[in-house]
């Protein structure tokens, strides 16, 4: 049936009021945003931060980047498992922490495609976990879990539970003006939507509401609300409001981890980095055949390292250094080790920053024949600032994130802030030459640096470095 309609104008903007009514149209029908441009738009958005890279600046596939997950039992659980728990340092290593997880049982662990099976859950029933707590120690693959599930989702895992996975870090919720979660879609997801935005955060919303949506809240540790001024009591609300969504994986080390905000959680996971399995097919991946045989002699060889190689990027900065590592493994002290792969990073940050010596931008080769303190000489600048920011960091309170101000504050409080107009250098632009080194590193990528409120918050290649 064909059915006309006539609208008849009066006054002189009718451009603005054909387009106030599209706006009205376009609010009542937010079905027009199928689930399919939802998900089309998820996956451009996430393309470009679905990557690990290597501190070589290579980049990784995420199938090589494993993550473990073992089950951290209730009391009464832990008592039954003792005699399993004596088998666990066959399979993995690990040193002391600061970040230690209290009741983790290595052999409980979790394949990831099977995270939402029917399991037992803490309370003691036998059901799907809708909220779970991931803990894990610094550099451990928390954020690589974070991608990981986004990633099985889109290559179809779990299609029939969630018509979405979102993965929200924490640490960014100040820099995003909505305290609700329409609002927040928006802002995070659907800036390139082209207009349509609104629609777009409406639809996912209402997915979301019907239990179609698992939210991914990485590094509950990394947020601090201040309950003495209304934007912190705000911001503590929204927070909650998201910690209580129906399904929901939260992430956080445990050494920052405030329980108060946690609602009652089904299912308590640790990762805890690469399995010797891991770290021989890690091997294999990014190294030559005889390296591989080389490498893993010196592992079996050098206690030391064997607490070392189960967090991913400490394994990584070994794969790199290995053609500086000394081979006689079993003499070296972890502060011997630490040197050699900070002179090998130091390295590659001269190339990067073009650093010259009798007015000439030295080359790869000659960066490498130089000798340990000619490199200290050749980066002190770098040195000196980061040196003091990872002090800084530890006086702090163990201070592992820094946003833009405490990097500057951190550089500024220096006494020896006349090198910087030795080199020409303001305060602004030693920071963002230290962004470029190998030991600062960003999980913000997506946040916007020059915008005058970023929350880019920027941490060190690993505790251990700070340290």
């Amino acid at each position: 049936m064909d059915i006309k309609h006539e609208i008849r104008f009066t006054g002189s903007n009718v451009k603005g009021t054909v387009e106030k009514i599209g706006a009205d149209i376009r609010a009542i029908l937010p079905s027009q945003s199928s689930l399919k441009d939802i998900q089309s738009a998820l996956k451009i958005y996430y393309e470009q931060y679905l990557v690990i890279l290597r501190v070589s600046g290579d980049k990784l596939d995420l199938k090589t980047c494993f993550v473990n997950l073992a089950i951290v039992e209730a009391p009464a659980q832990r008592e039954q498992e003792k005699q399993d728990l004596k088998e666990q340092a066959a399979v993995f290593h690990r040193i002391p922490s600061i970040d230690a997880v209290e009741r983790t049982n290595m052999q409980s662990s979790i394949p990831l495609e099977t995270l939402f099976d029917k399991r037992k859950l803490r309370d003691g029933s036998e059901n799907v976990p809708k909220t779970i707590l991931v803990q894990g120690r610094a550099g451990i693959g928390k954020t690589t879990l974070c991608k990981k599930l986004v990633h099985a989702h889109q290559n179809g895992l779990w299609r029939d539970r969630f018509d979405a996975v979102l993965w929200l870090p924490l640490r960014q919720l100040k820099a995003f003006k909505s305290r609700t979660l329409e609002g927040l879609l928006r802002e995070k997801f659907f800036t390139q939507g082209l207009g349509r935005g609104d629609s777009l955060a409406r639809v996912l919303e209402t997915c979301a509401q019907k239990s179609r949506v698992l939210f991914i809240l990485d590094g509950l540790d990394e947020i601090v609300t201040d309950a003495q001024c209304e934007e912190g009591i705000a911001l503590e609300s929204f927070l909650r409001t998201l910690l209580t969504q129906q399904h929901v994986v939260i992430t956080s080390r445990p050494s920052g981890l405030d329980r108060s905000l946690l609602p009652s959680i089904d299912l308590e996971l640790e990762t805890v980095g690469f399995s010797q399995q891991n770290v021989q097919e890690f091997l294999v991946k990014v190294l030559e055949p005889e390296a591989v045989r080389k490498v893993q002699d010196f592992i079996q060889q050098t206690p030391l390292i064997q607490g070392l190689v189960n967090i991913p990027v400490q394994l990584d900065v070994i794969c790199f250094s290995w053609d500086s590592l000394p081979k006689d493994g079993p003499t070296i002290t972890m502060t011997g080790l630490y040197q050699l792969m900070v002179r090998k990073l130091w390295c590659k940050d001269a190339l990067l920053l073009k650093k010259t010596a009798g007015g000439k931008v030295l080359k790869e080769r000659e960066i490498n024949k130089l000798t340990p303190r000619k490199i200290i000489e050749l980066m002190a600048i770098e040195l000196q600032h980061l040196g003091y920011l990872a002090f800084k960091g530890m006086k702090n309170n163990h201070q592992i994130e820094f946003d833009e101000d405490a990097l500057l504050s951190a550089f500024e409080d220096l006494p020896e802030c006349g090198t910087l107009d030795r080199i020409g250098l303001s305060p602004p632009q030693l920071v963002e030459m230290m962004k470029q080194t190998s030991f600062l590193h960003t999980a913000d990528a997506d946040l916007d640096a020059s915008k005058s409120d970023s929350q880019q918050g920027w941490y060190f290649l690993h505790l251990t470095f700070q340290e």
